[in-house]
């Protein structure tokens, strides 16, 4: 039987169908990730933003396809994270263009409105490159197109024959990009995407989904360093508990910290449970923290334990927000860390948003970040190449004026911070890029696969040393990697004065003021500093100016 509308409660049905396949295979997606480092995440990223998707239409009611459809861009914008998860927003925003006004579609507005997805994601990338989701998205398209144009009035021929090029195309992907051929994968994001749309064919063939909303529970909403929210009634936990298990127990396994895990979920959100039978950090906001204390002391001592009321926090800040003008200039900065949170602080940004690697905040995330920061103009520092395009993206979404600075790292956000006067009546966004050009950053890390770049062979649990993103220094001990990396950033800024090594939370303090000892007896000349970072996934964070 041929398929020949789609109205809106199709649509949603399409939409959930996606959204479920991408939450099951996003794994297998993140390990396409081009470098064998620990932060594959671009079905994650891909993943949250389905789910603001989900979110959004689940709210909205079952009327024309172009309800439905708004309600498609408008919650993969807000739940976008990740440059993967705002082009994918940006495909929807175009598909909806193709909607708007009608209560079902048929073959060629499909067609059509598949096309208008491509067009509008390849304006919203400032240089688009052929071998990314966006190459495998125009082949759907253009073969989609070119059925409905034949005469085709069956959608799901529609779909099936763009489904078939844009796997043809998908599989070329390492042909058109070198970094993909070197390490024998084909694009992440153009993987992701064809498991949505396969999902969209199921759902137009009427077969069962993979899962079940359960599934898709949660906006994976990052936090504030310090929350503020407008509405108290948004606040289902009342008390943020962070606290460290200290002298674990012998008997205590990673199975019971995982297990640790699971009960705390029980109690609450917001849950972060890391570490390792030597130290564990927990936060969680819940409202029975002497519950999740209880539970901990089944593993070991507790230390640095913290149990703030975020109700009375909030109501405290909004007293004093409603009595305020706005401010002239304001900044939000994302970084991961508590220690690179403190720094970015105490350097004048006004809210830190957790992110990085592995955690890409959602454009609705930095959105509120900025909207809390009550200030005519707003300054972003993404500090992670991965986060910049949903930075620029929640300019959408707000009401003031954001200025999204190009940091890529930490360090140069930190640099950019330097140039930074919250007092200034001018547009500080050109001082601030020129500030952080000087700045070059050193990352050490491990591999989490067996990978070959630039003729270095890498073995599972290698310390890569990354020098701006592109690996230089392959070894066995991370101390030897930092002192080799350094050295080649040096080499690379003969004019450099200053060394800044941001230790991370998997690093001992011992070994840090090791390495910092042998680094300034190495370079006599040169401020070397040694700053706690408390970064995850990176031993080393480093920075020469």
């Amino acid at each position: 039987m041929k398929l020949k509308n789609i109205d809106g409660a199709l649509l949603k049905e399409m939409i959930i169908s996606g959204a479920l396949l991408l939450e099951r295979y996003k794994e297998e997606i993140n390990a396409l990730n081009v470098f064998p480092v620990p932060d594959g995440d671009t079905g994650t990223n891909m993943s949250f933003t389905m789910k603001g998707a989900v979110s959004q239409i689940d709210q909205a009611e079952i009327n024309g396809i172009d309800v439905m459809g708004e309600a498609l861009s408008r919650g993969a914008l807000k739940g976008a994270r990740g440059n993967s998860g705002v082009i994918l927003s940006q495909i929807f925003r175009g598909f909806y263009q193709g909607m708007k006004g009608k209560i079902t579609i048929n073959s060629l507005e499909l067609g059509h409105a598949l096309q208008g997805g491509v067009e509008t994601a390849y304006k919203a990338v400032m240089k688009p490159r052929e071998g990314t989701i966006l190459t495998v998205a125009r082949a759907f398209a253009d073969a989609a197109l070119k059925k409905a144009e034949e005469g085709t009035e069956d959608l799901i021929e529609v779909m099936e024959a763009g489904m078939a090029y844009g796997k043809e195309i998908l599989a070329k992907t390492p042909d058109m990009l070198d970094v993909l051929k070197k390490a024998g994968v084909v694009d992440a994001g153009g993987e992701g995407l064809l498991l949505i749309y396969q999902g969209f064919i199921s759902a137009m063939k009427g077969e069962e989904p993979v899962g079940d909303l359960s599934e898709l529970a949660g906006d994976g909403k990052t936090q504030l360093y310090e929350p503020i929210i407008d509405d108290l009634d948004e606040i289902t936990f009342g008390y943020c508990t962070e606290f460290f298990i200290i002298n674990l127990f012998d008997n205590v396994t990673l199975e019971d910290i995982d297990a640790l895990k699971t009960k705390i979920s029980k109690l609450g959100d917001s849950i972060v449970v890391v570490g390792d039978t030597d130290l564990v950090k927990i936060h969680v906001h819940t409202d029975m923290p002497g519950k999740v204390l209880q539970y901990a002391l089944n593993l070991g001592a507790l230390d640095k334990i913290k149990i703030d009321n975020m109700r009375e926090q909030n109501k405290d800040v909004l007293a004093r927000k409603k009595n305020e003008p706005k401010k002239k200039n304001g900044v939000v900065a994302v970084t991961a860390g508590d220690g690179m949170a403190a720094i970015f602080k105490d350097l004048g940004v006004d809210y830190v948003v957790e992110g990085g690697q592995t955690m890409n905040p959602s454009t609705e995330d930095i959105a509120k970040a900025v909207e809390k920061v009550h200030a005519e103009h707003v300054y972003i520092l993404p500090n992670n190449s991965n986060i910049i395009m949903a930075a620029q993206q929640s300019a959408d979404i707000v009401e003031c004026k954001v200025h999204v600075i190009t940091s890529k790292t930490s360090p140069q956000g930190i640099a950019a911070m330097l140039a930074y006067d919250p007092d200034s009546d001018s547009d500080m966004t050109e001082d601030m890029n020129a500030s952080l050009q000087d700045v070059i950053t050193g990352q050490i890390t491990y591999a989490v696969r067996d990978s070959s770049y630039d003729d270095m062979d890498i073995k599972e649990g290698d310390i890569m040393g990354m020098i701006d993103g592109k690996i230089s220094v392959v070894g066995k001990k991370v101390s030897k990697v930092a002192e080799e990396l350094i050295e080649k950033m040096s080499a690379l800024n003969e004019d450099a004065e200053i060394i800044t090594i941001f230790r991370g939370e998997d690093t001992k303090e011992k070994e840090a003021e090791t390495l910092l000892a042998s680094v300034k007896k190495k370079y006599p000349e040169h401020e070397v500093d040694l700053q706690t970072g408390g970064q995850p996934l990176y031993y080393y964070i480093i920075s020469v100016e």
